[in-house]
């Protein structure tokens, strides 16, 4: 299971990659299957999830059996794709083609004094009356690794007000008044801000 705001609408949905992890699971549950569906539940904002996962692709109706998803904007577009590692099989991609209308900041921190990936590095982004938060960490999902960019869903806002990294070593960096729908790489500073 991993969380990504797919929509961009500024909150985080969820992704399941689903699947037993014994091949003839039928013999003793007849109930279940060692072939399942890959499930997406959409975050309502209020605490409550939906599964949307049949308004998603053709990619999501194939049943197979998924260990783990890596998750990144592949195409560069600004919504999250998603790379499925099946069992026994090929990957799959799931390339997302969302309808365009929320806004999205990618966040790409690389480190100089601490790690040149930002391992650690916590990013704050506030846009209007959102504030969203986000680490990078060195892989999420079994056998799959998300990269180093964060990825905010803005949803209708038009403008970041402030982004703040917090760094492995503890230093901070603030930028103010930035641009959305865009991939921002931010170098770690050398003089400390603490």
């Amino acid at each position: 299971m991993a969380v990504g705001d797919y929509d961009n609408d500024g909150d985080r949905d969820l992704f399941i990659a689903a699947g037993p992890l014994h091949d003839n699971v039928e013999l003793f549950d007849t109930t279940t299957s060692y072939h399942a569906r890959n499930i997406v539940q959409m975050n309502l904002g209020n605490g409550r999830f939906v599964n949307v996962s049949d308004r998603c692709s053709d990619g999501l109706a194939v049943k197979l059996s998924s260990r783990g998803a890596a998750f990144d904007d592949l195409d560069n577009d600004g919504d999250i794709d998603v790379v499925i590692l099946n069992s026994r099989r090929e990957p799959t991609i799931l390339q997302n083609d969302s309808a365009p209308g929320n806004h999205w900041l990618e966040v790409r921190p690389r480190g100089v004094k601490t790690n040149r990936d930002g391992i650690g590095a916590r990013v704050t982004v506030a846009s209007g009356d959102l504030k969203l938060v986000d680490e990078v960490h060195s892989g999420r999902s079994y056998q799959s690794h998300f990269g180093s960019r964060l990825h905010f869903g803005l949803g209708p806002g038009e403008r970041i007000d402030r982004i703040e990294v917090q760094w492995l070593g503890g230093d901070r960096q603030v930028m103010e008044g930035l641009g959305v729908d865009r991939l921002l790489t931010i170098t770690e500073e050398t003089v400390s801000s603490r």
